[in-house]
């Protein structure tokens, strides 16, 4: 790293948020390609996973938040900007950087439900620690009066959207993965549903429907992609599903062609990509801990389902809103919302419009939150 160059300094404290980080990264390193990246992360566990690299870019172990610590971190590394992606906030290191007027910009900004109270009954605490920020990117405007409870400087709070959005919409375009898959299929999106990240307690409950579903339209196909990929887990719902007359084929015996109406996924590292193979997709989670990430198969247009269990998910929540995705809580609830759409075709096209727009409207905050950040380089 040249001693001459700036260092911009990025932590992040999992592979999901380096995940929705990544786009933002990508917009910075072309828009200042004389400069170095510092990716520091505090969970050992991300550092030995972290496979990305660049080289204009250093990842490395966050020292802990000790004040002799944060300064030996910081007189190495002489950053001349700080970003934190969402929540990983550690105060010596705000206190410090603020005592040495290095500019710390909080990106992908937001204070859940969860956190509200807590943040609300310590606010004079979080307030020592959110003002040493020289700025904030929001996710949304009504995050804005949420953050301006604990930010005393609303002047400095900056709607940027959620790079989160880019993300998806970078590998909703990325279908080199699936290629071999796509290869293998004779049906088209309109006839597929796509189940990811199911938990047994969500199969539970979409798996009758979609017994009862696929034999009333013959043609219907369905790539169930479960949470556990464990042997006997795949093979109880292989079971399961051929005990009902349904065909099914594993992904790693997968052939020419798909001869089976249900494709086993027995891999992971796929699901963002599979989405695009089918119009609808039913997100995991919602009958579990929660429901998982819903803009993926949003950014391909898919007609979203989920479980009640969905409000840990501000996306799921809009998109219910909007009335561009379904939540249900039992089985004959999901076989009818099912059975209705595909008896419904210009549904089925609104819907999908509808939820592209979403997407798109939501893209670009990687773009908008480099504007801010360049306001402090």
């Amino acid at each position: 790293m040249p001693n001459e160059a700036r260092r911009i300094w990025i932590h992040i404290s999992s592979m999901g948020e380096f995940e929705q980080g990544l786009p933002l990264l990508k917009v910075l390193m072309n828009r200042y390609p004389n400069d170095w990246f510092v990716v520091s992360l505090f969970s050992p566990s991300v550092y030995d996973h972290m496979k990305w690299n660049h080289p204009r870019a250093i990842i490395t172990y966050l020292p802990f938040d000790s004040y002799s610590q944060v300064k030996r971190f910081l007189n190495l590394v002489r950053p001349s900007l700080h970003l934190v992606i969402r929540h990983d906030i550690w105060p010596n290191y705000q206190w410090v950087m603020q005592s040495r007027r290095i500019p710390s910009i909080l990106v992908n900004a937001s204070i859940s439900d969860h956190r509200l109270p807590s943040m609300r009954r310590f606010k004079y605490f979080y307030r020592q620690i959110y003002n040493t920020f020289s700025a904030v990117c929001a996710v949304s405007a009504p995050q804005l009066d949420r953050l301006g409870e604990i930010y005393r400087r609303p002047e400095n709070i900056y709607v940027c959207g959620d790079t989160r959005f880019d993300r998806v919409m970078d590998r909703a375009l990325d279908t080199d993965k699936i290629r071999f898959i796509m290869e293998a299929i004779d049906f088209g999106r309109s006839e597929c549903l796509v189940v990811g990240s199911s938990w047994p307690s969500d199969e539970e409950i979409i798996l009758p429907a979609l017994v009862q579903v696929m034999q009333a339209h013959p043609h219907f196909r369905l790539i169930l992609a479960p949470h556990e990929i464990e042997e006997n887990h795949l093979d109880a719902l292989q079971k399961l599903l051929m005990g009902k007359g349904i065909s099914v084929s594993r992904l790693a015996a997968l052939q020419s062609r798909l001869e089976s109406r249900v494709l086993l996924i027995d891999r992971i590292g796929l699901l963002a990509n599979l989405y695009a193979l089918g119009q609808f997709a039913m997100v995991g989670g919602g009958f579990g801990p929660g429901v998982h990430n819903v803009l993926e198969p949003a950014a391909h247009g898919a007609i979203v389902f989920y479980g009640p269990k969905h409000y840990n998910s501000p996306e799921a929540r809009a998109m219910i809103d909007l009335k561009i995705a379904f939540s249900f809580s039992n089985s004959e609830q999901f076989a009818a919302l099912l059975s209705n759409l595909l008896g419904d075709p210009p549904a089925i096209k609104e819907r999908s419009e509808k939820t592209k727009k979403f997407i798109d409207q939501n893209a670009g905050a990687s773009s908008r939150t480099t504007d801010v950040i360049s306001r402090f380089l």
